[in-house]
């Protein structure tokens, strides 16, 4: 049974495992990891999701579902625990950057922006200052 909770600093080695395994940024990892939420196989992170809170934007970053846990709605649950907490934190909006899933998102309310587009209190990013190419799709959400 999978279990969900918010990630400690005791956290960061198995999340950065995870996130390297499925080759994701990890610069600025450690100053949000108290905005991240994990899933758990009993004691094994199987999954994450985590939050930086930039002024009243978010950026959601580092979702991830290991191999052989994908396809069960983990990746769903964790999004949307996302969402909730930057509801939570009165955020107006989330944006992303993704490589790889564009078609994921839009599920969620996610609408694919310019890099342009995205909030500017955003560019205090680790991702957005180059940890992420600059190729990748930006979306947002607008939570107002």
């Amino acid at each position: 049974m999978i279990t969900y909770c918010t990630a400690t600093t005791d956290d960061l080695p198995e999340i950065k495992a995870l996130l390297n395994d499925a080759q994701l940024p990890t610069a600025g990892l450690e100053a949000h990891i108290l905005n991240f939420i994990l899933a758990l196989d009993g004691e094994k992170v199987v999954g994450c999701a985590g939050l930086e809170v930039h002024q009243d934007s978010g950026l959601l970053r580092s979702v991830v579902v290991a191999p052989g846990y994908r396809a069960h709605r983990i990746g769903a649950k964790l999004t949307e625990g996302m969402i909730e907490l930057a509801q939570q934190k009165s955020l107006t909006s989330i944006s992303l950057l993704t490589e790889t899933a564009q078609d994921y998102f839009p599920r969620f309310g996610f609408v694919q922006v310019t890099h342009a587009e995205l909030p500017a209190a955003l560019s205090a990013s680790e991702e957005l200052q180059g940890a992420c190419p600059d190729t990748a799709t930006a979306m947002l959400l607008k939570l107002e």
